[in-house]
């Protein structure tokens, strides 16, 4: 998931920007959160260094003239911190924007504030998009993902975060559960088994990424997953299943 965090000093602005970005990940159904709007540059890094972000976007000011930080110096700290981390300047002072690419923090954009509201919610959109954009590209280029289709549009999720994947209730349907995420699309689990030999065949009904089972229920032949989530083991595969799950909890 990728994670979005917004920093503006301006109560009405901030409120306004969090809900334009809130409203257009949710209508365009993009794998994202808004995972803190603040006015302190303070509370933002606090923020990142108790719970940081594996992948972020940030939309910062520039100036907080009652803070002992600045946005600039935020970026600083914020690309000094994350692998991954796209970062949008909404600020008046137009004239720093030579400064933030001497000082190496290379934003992918710089939004004005005079642009005037109608304009600076459309960059916000527009940095949504990008941001979102080069998110999907990294992980495609890093990352063993899974990939499922709803309504013609394709999404993705690391393979990692993927506990296992369902016969859902709703014929032809099936149910990827995961670290952040519940979904359900159209699909059958064999073409699903097919594709993603890495998901492991425990049951007619499951197929399961034994890399993130967190136990063993042996009387009850259930695997159990960080989430508290329990699948199905079939009797004559348990014996398999057990030692395969046991190596890997041992590693």
């Amino acid at each position: 998931m990728l994670a979005v965090y917004l920093c503006e000093d301006n109560p009405e602005q901030l409120k306004h920007y969090t809900d334009t970005v809130q409203r257009y990940i949710m209508i365009n159904d993009y794998d994202m959160q808004v995972r803190l709007a603040t006015p302190s540059p303070q509370a933002l890094l606090a923020d990142l260094t108790t719970n940081p972000p594996e992948y972020a976007l940030f939309f910062l000011d520039i100036e907080f003239p009652d803070e002992e930080t600045t946005g600039l110096e935020t970026a600083i700290a914020i690309r000094q911190q994350l692998g991954f981390a796209e970062i949008v300047f909404v600020t008046t002072h137009s004239e720093m924007a030579l400064l933030t690419f001497e000082r190496k923090v290379e934003p992918m954009d710089f939004v004005v504030k005079d642009l005037g509201r109608a304009q600076i919610d459309q960059k916000l959109r527009e940095n949504v998009d990008y941001g979102y954009q080069r998110y999907t590209n990294y992980l495609g280029n890093t990352e063993n993902l899974f990939s499922y289709t709803i309504g013609g549009r394709e999404f993705s999720l690391p393979m990692g975060d993927v506990y296992f994947v369902e016969t859902a209730e709703t014929p032809h349907k099936v149910t990827v559960h995961a670290v952040s995420q519940l979904v359900e699309f159209p699909g059958f689990l064999k073409d699903i088994a097919d594709q993603y030999p890495e998901l492991y065949r425990t049951d007619k009904s499951f197929l399961v990424n034994l890399n993130n089972v967190s136990g063993i229920d042996t009387t009850n032949r259930r695997l159990i997953f960080p989430n508290g989530d329990e699948t199905d083991v079939a009797t004559r595969r348990f014996h398999e299943v057990k030692t395969l799950v046991q190596k890997h909890l041992k590693a």
